[in-house]
């Protein structure tokens, strides 16, 4: 018998790496999940802070968490755009 050839399932008759329905499904909520996590964070951190110190500080502060939440989110969509043309 003769062989398939590297990168192709012959029962499927697809990539072994492509990824399917369910596991896209599973980095679309992966990607929510940790959105969800970095915004809550970061306004029970700005929360603390506006109460604690002056608006100069807050304003900075705000401004660094918000740096820090774009990169993430640019970060974790690249991840996952890669990922799935990448298959």
């Amino acid at each position: 018998m003769m062989s398939a050839g590297r990168g192709f399932d012959q029962y499927s008759g697809s990539s072994p790496y492509r990824l399917h329905g369910q596991q896209v499904l599973v980095y679309q909520v992966v990607v929510v999940v940790v959105v969800v996590v970095v915004v809550v964070v970061v306004v029970v951190v700005v929360v603390e802070v506006v109460v604690v110190v002056e608006v100069v500080v807050v304003v900075v502060v705000v401004v660094v968490v918000v740096v820090v939440v774009v990169v993430v989110v640019v970060v974790v969509v690249v991840v996952v755009v890669v990922v799935v043309v990448v298959d």
